[in-house]
């Protein structure tokens, strides 16, 4: 029997213009994904560009087996690093490394998605092309299946962590804006008061007073430290 020669980069079930095969992408980056070719009733395997060798049901399950549990490590991976992140709702502390990570983790989750989500496919192609492998097939394609549905509640969940984390700096920023214009409201008209009474002008409030500036300096200040601790108590309730 010839080798297939189509180089494919994603699982899939292929027609060939004889032959009808099944295409596995692994997710060990250095191990030979696998090709079943289906001929005569019979499964070959070909490995790489070798010519294809008589294999059997019991080797093409076994690699299924072996492709699902590399998929199952890789989703608990990934569940142990968003449950980590996940910490910030109840701790709301450094989130540089998520932000840093974020592109990159949503680009990982996107891909390992789309493999499982081929494989998946594959395995319910072969299941309603090959009569004999059907029954036994259901069962992967299933687990598959929740395999996909889980990658896509990572995908969710990520974004769900992005928006919280710009949701807390949009606040962080709404509050520097709010003390900023606070600080703002009492240098103004402090700024006005001390400049009249650099003026060589009579009868103003304190304008014969030695301390007069310093009193209007001090009863600002006061007035700002009342506004900010009403301010703190906002904040502190809301939270």
């Amino acid at each position: 029997m010839n080798p297939i020669t189509e180089k494919r980069s994603v699982s899939g079930y292929y027609y060939a213009e004889d032959r009808e095969y099944v295409y596995f992408v692994t997710d060990a980056p250095r191990e030979q994904n696998y090709r079943f070719i289906f001929d005569a009733g019979a499964i070959y395997l070909q490995e790489g560009a070798a010519e294809p060798r008589l294999s059997s049901e019991a080797e093409f399950f076994a690699v299924v087996k072996k492709i699902l549990a590399q998929y199952r490590d890789k989703i608990l991976e990934h569940s142990a690093e968003l449950e980590n992140y996940e910490k910030i709702y109840t701790r709301h502390g450094d989130f540089s490394k998520f932000m840093k990570r974020h592109s990159i983790l949503k680009y990982e989750i996107r891909k390992f998605q789309n493999k499982i989500s081929h494989f998946y496919e594959a395995l319910l192609i072969c299941g309603n092309e090959q009569p004999a492998l059907k029954k036994r097939l259901k069962n992967y394609a299933y687990e598959a299946g929740v395999f996909k549905g889980v990658m896509s509640e990572y995908a969710v969940r990520i974004e769900d962590i992005y928006q919280f984390i710009q949701g807390l700096k949009n606040d962080k920023i709404s509050r520097n804006i709010y003390i900023l214009t606070i600080i703002s409201s009492l240098l103004l008209p402090l700024n006005f008061i001390t400049s009249f009474f650099g003026m060589n002008t009579t009868g103003l409030f304190l304008s014969d007073s030695q301390h007069g500036t310093l009193i209007v300096t001090l009863a600002m200040c006061v007035i700002f430290v009342v506004m900010v601790s009403f301010f703190m108590l906002y904040v502190k309730k809301r939270n």
